[in-house]
Parts: C-alpha cells; sequence; structure tokens
C-alpha cells in the first residue's frame, strides 16, 4: 500500500484509509515515551490535531501532490511538533489542560466517514462564499425551504419585485451552478448535506439581516 498516496488521497477527500494511516502515525508517536503523559487525553488531542491537519490541507497537499513519498514522514514530525507544543504549554501553566474537542468533530471521533463530510463541508462553504454573490445565496436560502408558508414568506420579504417566472429562472440557474460545482469538486453527498444543515442556516441568517 502507498501511505503517502492514501493520505493525499484522504487530504482531497478521496480515501478514508488514509484517516487510518495518519490515526496509526498519530498513535505510535503518542504511545513513544517521549510523550506517553498525555495519554489520558488522547481522544481529545486526536481531533485537536486533525482539525489543526485540515487547517493547513491545502497547503501540504500542494506541497506533496506531485511527489511519490514523504507525506507520512511529514505527518509524523506535525505530530511530535504537535504534541511538543502540548507540553511547552503545559510547562508555562501547569493547571492548563487541553481543549476539549466539542461539536461535530468530537461526535465524529469514531466514525471516519463523518470526519470527512465534516471536513468537505466547510471546504463546500469556502468554495460557495467565493463563487456565489448574495443573491445567488438568498436564492439558496429560498431552495432550501420546506415549509410552503415561509417560502411564500420569504419570496414577499426578499423577492418582492420578482415575477414567479423570473424567480423559478434564477432558482433553474443555480441549481445547475451548483450542480456543476459538486460535480467538479467531487463532493460526497453527506458533505453537502452537512453543509445545507449545519452551516448554511447561519450564512442565510447573515445575509438575510444585510438585506433588511
Amino acid at each position: 500500500m502507498n501511505t503517502h498516496k492514501e493520505i493525499l488521497l484522504f487530504l482531497e477527500g478521496k480515501s478514508e484509509k488514509g484517516l487510518e494511516i495518519i490515526t496509526n502515525i498519530f498513535y505510535k508517536v503518542l504511545n513513544s515515551n517521549a510523550f506517553s503523559n498525555l495519554k489520558y487525553q488522547e481522544e481529545d488531542l486526536f481531533m485537536e490535531f486533525i482539525e489543526k491537519l485540515f487547517t493547513k490541507r491545502e497547503i501540504i497537499v500542494a506541497k506533496f501532490k506531485n511527489t511519490e513519498k514523504g507525506l507520512p514522514s511529514y505527518i509524523r514530525e506535525m505530530v511530535k511538533n504537535f504534541f511538543k507544543d502540548k507540553f511547552e504549554n503545559m510547562s508555562k501553566n501547569p493547571l492548563d489542560k487541553v481543549n476539549i474537542i466539542e461539536g461535530e468533530y468530537a461526535k465524529s471521533f469514531e466514525n471516519p466517514i463523518k470526519i470527512m463530510e465534516v471536513f468537505e463541508g466547510e471546504k463546500i462553504k469556502e468554495i460557495f462564499e467565493n463563487t456565489l454573490n448574495k443573491e445567488e445565496i438568498l436564492i439558496l436560502c429560498y431552495i432550501v425551504l420546506e415549509n410552503k408558508k415561509l417560502k411564500q414568506e420569504y419570496e414577499e420579504k426578499f423577492f418582492k419585485g420578482i415575477s414567479k417566472d423570473a424567480l423559478y429562472k434564477r432558482v433553474q440557474r443555480l441549481k445547475e451552478k451548483l450542480a456543476k460545482i459538486v460535480k467538479e469538486y467531487n463532493f460526497a453527498e453527506g458533505a453537502v448535506l452537512y453543509y445545507l444543515e449545519n452551516l448554511l442556516p447561519n450564512i442565510c441568517e447573515k445575509v438575510e439581516n444585510e438585506r433588511n
């Protein structure tokens, strides 16, 4: 098995095997004599490390995309430096404890697919923010409404000067645009649902408040 390739694919949202490899690297380093004192916090530390890893995902992918090896060693050094930073922080303040990672990251600890959906959902949020204008965001917020009464109220509030036919055409154009984006980046259905259910509501609220 090409561990370098599998980790790279995981960071691109295309392989669950890569997460297993990263997990093994993490726990091997944690179980070494140098860092064994941190074992009582292992689950919290693991999720914090994964979150840290994904904040640097694009940089790491760009760095190793055209190489054949080196990524496992790079991840190992990341883990070591992560633990060293923890020790340094604890030495500065002995009462300081590692933050417990709450929310979706903690809930998805034992579910690799869920972890990928969470991080891929964040990627969708980033791409949509850079691709869609505020009017298109409002259309998307309108599309996801299931309650007919709420849809009607949304139309009256934000699309009052638009005919039903014109609104329908805007909806269709946006659906086609979003479908192309999802296909281009090969986003998983679960990641799209995560974005729609967990991230979009806050975005809608922000855009709606700006229009009021």
